[in-house]
């Protein structure tokens, strides 16, 4: 990505988290979480969610479900915005992001 585009406020960490986003009307969709941060996440799934709109986000490994909005859409791929970000002092998500303080 050129320098100076990058909006992120948070480092990222790569993931393979299984996952699955539950749109506002109902629909859901299985997908792969392959980056999170406090912040965020992207995410691979086939959907047909829209820029802006709430979704919940699911990811397994820890049972954990995040209220999101989408901020932007690639082809199979959805960058989401955590609503309330996630807590680094949670047990084993404060593995994953302490992770992300190293790379910093």
């Amino acid at each position: 990505m050129a320098q100076g585009f990058d909006k992120r406020t948070h480092g990222r960490r790569r993931t393979i988290f299984g996952g699955v986003l539950y749109g506002q009307d109902g629909g859901s969709w299985e997908c792969a979480i392959v980056d999170i941060s406090e912040s965020g996440a992207k995410i691979r799934a086939a959907t047909d969610l829209k820029m802006g709109e709430k979704v919940d986000l699911k990811i397994n490994k820890y049972n954990e479900f995040r209220t999101c909005e989408v901020i932007w859409l690639r082809e199979g791929e959805v960058g989401v915005r955590f609503v309330v970000g996630l807590d680094p002092k949670r047990e084993g998500l404060d593995r994953v992001l302490g992770l992300l303080k190293e790379q910093q």
